[in-house]
């Protein structure tokens, strides 16, 4: 049954079959019994429940219990449990609709069969890559990249996020120019390692771990003048998101990115757009530097590569970038990197992505969305400071944080799932899977409309 249907209230009521089984084991016992009931076809409520406190317990024993307080968007005992399409279900039974999405990982949302079925095809040939030998989905993974990147970019390194691709470009950009400079803007998001934190800009996360790689210059996001003033002939690389995605969603004007272009080849530093957010289809185009026909010379990629079903990132570039690293192609792999099931994920995602023309219709659906938020926003200036976004990554900003922390709660409640942009917490993004309906963006904006209904009475 369609979810939408279900009428009689926010969300879908858990689910009340329930299978004779074996009594459950104690709620002391350890990680083998958890396991075992995650693998179960049918749980009772006992076995429900058990999941749920071992759960719990083990986030505070040995992951941390930090995680549990800065829950904000959710109810801290809701465990994610299956997902088709648009929509995810929690282990009570509660379905929502996903417009987090995984901060972009789910294009093709949750497992989607084709992609699954690939993965499930590879490793019945090979699991990890043995190393030695050639790699062969890993060289047409590369390939399909170069068909469908614009300008020159032609190569490619795999990795298992995007920090770790962020990281490989910086070393990339350093070897191919011989300087150790670069440039990144403010509210810039690009990950946490050491170096993808260097240049990042959000002090809560940055300070503790201070000092940082050296070399980071922070100026101003779509500010084309002060991005001159700091240009010099020792500046390896200029990154940048073509729209910032932690930094609150935030577009640049039409001439931002063709100007950062122009003054990398003034001053021979590469250009290294940050895709992993807005890659694969994410703003209504492949790439979100399509829109204004810019190529760069370093591209990393990461979030929906994978298709949803596997964690893979790269880093893509031209010749100029790759040239230095033929004297030792080593420089930046890993181990883990372009493993056959990752690269198959990532083959497939690309396959189903033209042949459905998926990325032609998200342009439409994202200017539904847009107009639908904006409408809500009209009715709520109080509350609401402005809806802005590109194709389906759209963010909602609020006067107050506090605001946004309560709508995002109480979509939980009402069965949409959203969290706050990191760089901007007044921000609640908007980014479901691409294949999202017209009639679930509706129920979307049905929803954000009874809530905001509920905060104007203060409910």
């Amino acid at each position: 049954m369609n979810p939408l249907t279900n009428k009689d209230s926010n969300v879908q009521p858990a689910a009340q079959a329930e299978t004779a089984s074996t009594p459950p084991a104690s709620a002391s016992a350890g990680a083998e019994s958890l396991f075992a009931l995650l693998l179960k076809d049918d749980l009772t409520s006992e076995e429900k429940q058990l999941i749920v406190e071992q759960t719990l317990a083990f986030y505070e024993q040995n992951l941390n219990p930090g995680y549990l307080e800065f829950k904000k968007s959710s109810d801290a005992k809701a465990v994610e449990w299956s997902g088709s399409g648009a929509w995810m279900t929690d282990l009570d039974g509660h379905s929502f609709i996903d417009c987090l999405g995984g901060y972009g990982v789910f294009a093709l949302g949750h497992r989607p069969p084709e992609v699954i079925a690939a993965v499930e095809k590879s490793l019945t040939r090979i699991g990890l890559t043995g190393q030695e030998l050639l790699n062969p989905f890993q060289a047409a993974l590369a390939h399909r990249l170069a068909e469908i990147s614009p300008g020159d970019l032609a190569y490619s390194y795999f990795h298992g996020g995007g920090a770790e691709s962020n990281e490989a470009a910086f070393k990339i950009a350093r070897l191919a120019t011989g300087r150790v400079k670069h440039i990144t803007m403010s509210n810039s998001f690009h990950g946490k390692t050491m170096g993808a934190l260097a240049a990042t800009n959000r002090d809560v996360i940055r300070q503790p771990f201070e000092p940082l790689v050296p070399g980071f210059i922070e100026v101003p996001f779509d500010d084309l003048d002060a991005l001159e003033h700091a240009m010099s002939e020792e500046i390896a690389s200029v990154i940048v998101e073509p729209v910032q995605g932690e930094g609150g969603i935030n577009v640049p004007s039409d001439d931002f990115l063709p100007g950062v272009r122009a003054l990398c080849d003034r001053y021979g530093a590469l250009m290294h757009l940050d895709e992993v957010q807005t890659g694969m289809g994410r703003t209504g185009k492949w790439f979100g530097c399509d829109h204004c026909g810019v190529a760069p010379d370093l591209m990393t990629l990461g979030k929906a590569l994978g298709g949803g079903v596997m964690p893979i990132s790269a880093v893509h570039g031209n010749w100029r970038a790759w040239e230095r690293l033929t004297e030792n192609p080593w420089y930046v792999t890993n181990t883990f990197g372009g493993g056959a099931p990752a690269c198959a994920a990532s083959l497939a995602t690309i396959g189903i992505l033209e042949r459905d023309r998926i990325i032609e219709q998200v342009p439409a659906k994202g200017e539904l969305m847009l107009s639908l938020l904006s409408q809500i926003a009209e009715r709520h200036p109080q509350h609401i400071k402005e809806v802005r976004g590109l194709g389906l990554l759209i963010g909602v900003e609020f006067h107050q944080r506090e605001t946004g922390v309560a709508v995002a709660k109480k979509l939980f409640e009402h069965g949409v799932l959203v969290a706050h942009t990191i760089n901007n917490p007044r921000v609640i993004r908007i980014e479901p899977p691409l294949i999202i309906g017209e009639e679930e963006i509706h129920e979307v904006a049905s929803r954000l409309a009874a809530v905001m209904g509920e905060v104007e009475a203060g409910k």
